[in-house]
């Protein structure tokens, strides 16, 4: 999704993006304008992906959506019509078998699970894992598939710019098996885990 926010100030039939811009008698009179609020005049434009929007609350909501969501957020965030994401982590915010129990009571529709490598202790394998624990609580293959797959297409499919050629082999490569302790730049998925000595 490509958002964009620009600031856009018309005086005298000028267009400035910012009041630094402004030569200084205008830029005086604006300030004084905000100061008082009277005298100035704002509108908003929302343009997401090239498509012009009356507001954020105008925005479809399936083309939202909210992640970091658990089980104190999910029913409101349902009831919204937006896409529910979970961020599932070895210590923190989510594990697998919330997800499912979550999932055995709002269903797998619009529903992303996500991992993370990011801040503290990642395993980016959280989702397989996920799949896994959706198996094994008595979701079927098809469940864990919309999950995992079929639903973040569908939802980042939206944009127009979401490629999948070559995700079938034709590209001719195979994937690589990484060993989790392998860096990059000096960054692992081990990264916030405790230190061996």
């Amino acid at each position: 999704m490509n958002i964009r926010i620009k600031t856009k100030i018309r005086y005298n039939g000028q267009e400035y993006s910012t009041p630094a811009e402004l030569p200084a008698d205008a830029r005086a009179a604006y300030e004084k304008a905000l100061r008082s609020g009277s005298g100035v005049v704002a509108s908003k434009k929302v343009v997401i992906n090239g498509q012009e929007f009356a507001s954020e609350s105008a925005l479809p909501a399936d083309r939202v959506l909210l992640d970091h969501l658990n089980e104190t957020t999910v029913k409101e965030a349902k009831d919204s019509g937006c896409w529910l994401g979970f961020s599932v982590y070895p210590d923190t915010k989510m594990d697998e078998e919330r997800m499912v129990a979550i999932l055995r009571s709002y269903g797998p529709e619009q529903v992303l699970v996500n991992s993370a490598a990011d801040w503290g202790r990642s395993d980016p394998l959280k989702t397989a894992k996920t799949g896994t624990a959706m198996l094994a609580g008595g979701f079927g293959a098809d469940d864990v598939d919309r999950v995992l797959w079929r639903n973040p297409v569908a939802f980042y499919g939206q944009s127009g710019r979401l490629d999948l050629d070559g995700l079938d082999g034709s590209d001719g490569h195979e994937p690589v098996a990484v060993e989790a302790s392998a860096t990059f730049a000096g960054n692992s998925v081990l990264r916030g885990a405790p230190r061996e000595r």
